[in-house]
């Protein structure tokens, strides 16, 4: 089972600052700088989690992302930006990806934004007890709705 979460960032301060408030969370937290690097370390251990600086040298977030839509178990994407607004959001979320978060990261929002991708990621591939095609919740954890990994935009002609 694949455990950790991956930060993917050429900023330094960015990459620190997760890995302090995340240090607790999931396992090990790898640090890469671009999407190369990314897709070789994801090539040697598959991770739940990317945390993904939206710029990066070598490419962008969404080049990226439509790379891991290819794995067997795609990890769930967290986007972040220090220019974060609602258009990047709306990107993001029509593309599947699971949270915006803006940089320098406020603790309490990474964390909570982890949390449940974490969570809808094991949701989704870890395996489980399912009852009547529904999976039982874990003592101690907080239900939220998994979104799909479609466009959420609207169809022509909806009222």
């Amino acid at each position: 089972m694949p455990t950790g979460i991956l930060s993917v960032s050429p900023i330094e301060a960015d990459q620190r600052d997760l890995r302090a408030i995340l240090a607790d969370c999931h396992g090990p937290i790898q640090r890469v700088r671009t999407v190369e690097d990314t897709l070789r370390s994801l090539a040697r251990r598959p991770v739940p989690l990317i945390v993904c600086e939206r710029d990066l040298p070598d490419g962008d977030w969404k080049m990226l992302f439509r790379q891991t839509e290819a794995l067997p178990r795609p990890p769930r994407f967290i986007v972040s930006s220090r220019l974060a607004d609602d258009r990047l959001w709306v990107e993001v979320l029509n593309l599947g990806g699971h949270d915006v978060l803006r940089t320098p990261f406020i603790a309490r929002e990474l964390r909570h934004a982890a949390e449940s991708a974490w969570n809808a990621w094991q949701r989704q591939w870890a395996p489980a007890t399912r009852c009547a095609g529904r999976q039982e919740a874990r003592p101690g954890t907080v239900e939220h709705p998994v979104p799909e990994r479609r466009s959420l935009g609207l169809r022509s002609g909806a009222a």
